[in-house]
């Protein structure tokens, strides 16, 4: 019987090729490394590394061991998953990225209500709308629109539509719009940063309309700076009917819906969590998010 800690050990020497760099990288001592190796040694009654150039690479019986140290790892990580997962009680840390469109209104209430469900839980919470290339592989996502981080298994929750608003005060100034085709002769406020150079607004009975965007001066990728130049009288701007709504209920009338009838395209919102087996305490944020997306259809 091997010694876990001691196959460990020369897996990751393996991959650093110094005592060195694994001792940092477990947190222990030059000299415990190299008793666990000499034990591993003894037990196979074989050796396994030799130096070359101040490093320590494996020698003809390392290179034949390696493969099946990894599989022995493998094998226990998840015999420890599974065991976790038998566990009665919720517990343990968890980082969850959360598109800034979601944050007020929708995940700010729930995380509360999940901390106060399962009290044995720490959530590290990041927001922002240009996180996939920080998330890691063991981490949860919610985001709004395509994923681009193929490291998580990606779950479509839910879809946010979109409508045209702008403020009363500037709809005085202007007049009413009664159709798209007269957006031409309204000033616009881009639709967050982006490459796209018009929008697709549609009608259940009249079919769609494209509308190609003029230059606005204003170029945000946060929907709350978005809002604000809406209701600042600065033009006319593509919202998520969600996040407007939940905009208006804390305050009411800054700005109106324009064009109620037509909408812009929908945007996707998906749920992306770790592929393979996953914690107890993760399975239950993951099922409390799918309740809670809900709101979305």
């Amino acid at each position: 019987m091997y010694d876990l800690n001691e196959v460990k050990t020369f897996v990751s020497v393996m991959e650093t090729g110094s005592l060195k760099d694994s001792a940092h990288k477990l947190g222990v001592s030059k000299s415990t490394l190299s008793r666990r190796i000499s034990n591993l040694e003894n037990a196979l009654n074989q050796p396994l590394l030799r130096r070359q150039a101040n490093r320590l690479i494996a020698n003809e019986a390392g290179l034949k061991f390696l493969p099946f140290a990894r599989k022995m790892l493998n094998v226990a990580d998840e015999g420890h998953k599974a065991v976790e997962e038998l566990k009665e009680e919720v517990s343990g840390s968890l980082v969850v990225f959360v598109h800034t469109t979601l944050v007020r209104g929708w995940f700010s209430a729930l995380m509360f209500d999940f901390l106060e469900e399962f009290p044995q839980v720490n959530i590290d919470v990041r927001t922002g709308n240009q996180l996939s290339q920080e998330i890691k592989s063991n981490d949860v996502c919610v985001w709004v629109g395509e994923p681009a981080n193929e490291q998580l298994r990606s779950e479509q929750i839910g879809r946010l539509s979109q409508g045209l608003y702008a403020s009363a005060d500037y709809l005085e100034r202007t007049g009413m719009l009664s159709h798209p085709s007269e957006l031409s002769q309204y000033a616009w406020i881009d639709t967050l940063k982006s490459e796209q150079n018009s929008i697709v607004l549609e009608h259940e009975t009249q079919g769609d309309v494209s509308f190609d965007l003029p230059k606005s001066r204003l170029t945000v990728d946060q929907y709350i700076l978005h809002a604000e130049a809406i209701i600042r009288g600065k033009g006319v701007g593509l919202l998520p009917h969600y996040f407007a709504e939940k905009h208006l209920a804390r305050h009411p009338e800054v700005f109106v819906s324009c064009l109620p009838e037509w909408k812009g395209k929908s945007q996707p919102v998906y749920l992306q969590y770790p592929f393979g087996h996953l914690p107890r305490k993760m399975h239950a944020l993951i099922q409390y998010l799918r309740d809670e997306a809900k709101a979305f259809y």
